[in-house]
């Protein structure tokens, strides 16, 4: 197909059924179209304009997009695997039921207001440019976290997405849903992880320990799968993990939720008072939750030890000369210390 001949069907409003592999496009203006099992396998876009267009079934596998916009664009089941896109716009754009694996996103990529839902984020690379936020995380899951729609992007790919999936050498992919849903924990565990490093690395605390927290409980479910498939001398190992980060998150939330360690401090507290007042002569529960509460807070300044070397001891550090002598115990036999009049009396 000529430009003159995509023009005119763009001008249309209707892109369906295009095998444009290989092509060099630029300037291509396809705004508000419908474009529907359009193969652009292999080319490279240079400021193309897919604002507002509803997209089905679109492979771009292992093409190059420059400066290109996708702003409000609805996009379904199309195949981002191996692509690179530089210096793009999503944003409030809806992606659903799309592959990103091992696309790589760099310069300045803009996804406010963009959802993303039902999509495999395995394997994708986001620079440091790109804006993605928690906020873009369709209700705050990934797709290998439900089942059902993990499933359906799996089995349903051949016939509602681009067909037989092809690996970066053009061979079909050496793959199976059964073991895709096997280690699906595993493949979150490692989006949210990489996602905690890229907001770390550039400031998005919040979104970050969130991530955080995220990826160690796909970790624990990850070990859950293991567990029941492992052998007998491996699963000891596993449920001692498995016990330690559950502990972990119903306790502390991983050191990321302040709620959770304040009530865990609260019940410690309240929990050695009852046992001081079943195990000494205390008067009231009152009394037992003061003396709990002053332990719990930690030990007074005068208990705490000055350093390495000088540990406090009842007597010997009330005169100077006795301290000199215990921090230098080889002047004790060349020198000659008067002990003072305490120390003469004691």
């Amino acid at each position: 197909m000529t430009q003159t001949e995509l023009l005119k069907m763009i001008g249309s409003g209707a892109v369906r059924d295009l095998d444009l592999t290989g092509r060099e496009l630029k300037n291509i203006d396809f705004k508000g179209c419908r474009v529907e099992n359009v193969t652009f396998d292999e080319c490279t876009l240079t400021e193309c304009n897919f604002d507002g267009c509803g997209m089905e079934r679109v492979s771009f596998r292992k093409a190059v997009l420059r400066n290109c916009r996708f702003r409000r664009a609805k996009i379904a089941w199309s195949d981002f695997r191996y692509c690179e896109i530089e210096r793009a716009t999503f944003e409030e754009a809806e992606i659903r039921f799309c592959d990103l694996y091992r696309a790589m996103l760099t310069g300045i990529v803009i996804m406010r207001k963009a959802r993303i839902g039902e999509t495999s984020l395995y394997y994708a690379y986001f620079g440091e440019g790109v804006n993605i936020r928690r906020e873009n995380i369709a209700g705050g899951r990934l797709l290998q976290q439900d089942l059902d729609a993990y499933r359906q992007f799996l089995i349903e790919w051949n016939t509602s997405g681009t067909g037989v999936r092809r690996n970066d050498r053009a061979e079909q992919s050496a793959w199976s849903p059964d073991a895709a849903l096997h280690a699906r924990w595993a493949d979150a565990e490692e989006i949210y992880k990489n996602f905690n490093g890229l907001w770390t690395g550039i400031g998005f605390l919040r979104d970050a320990n969130w991530a955080y927290v995220k990826g160690r409980r796909m970790e624990r479910r990850r070990m859950l799968a293991d567990w029941r498939g492992a052998p007998l001398s491996r699963k000891p190992q596993l449920a001692w993990k498995i016990a330690t980060n559950t502990l972990m998150d119903i306790m502390f939330g991983y050191g990321e939720s302040l709620f959770r360690m304040v009530t865990t401090y609260v019940v410690l507290v309240l929990f050695f008072a009852y046992v001081f007042q079943g195990n000494a002569s205390l008067p009231s529960y009152l009394q037992a939750f003061w003396i709990s509460l002053k332990n719990m807070a930690g030990a007074a300044q005068r208990h705490i030890p000055a350093g390495r070397h000088a540990q406090r001891r009842p007597d010997d550090d009330r005169h100077p000369a006795h301290r000199y002598l215990r921090l230098h115990p080889r002047q004790q036999d060349t020198q000659s210390v008067k002990p003072c009049s305490h120390c003469a009396n004691t």
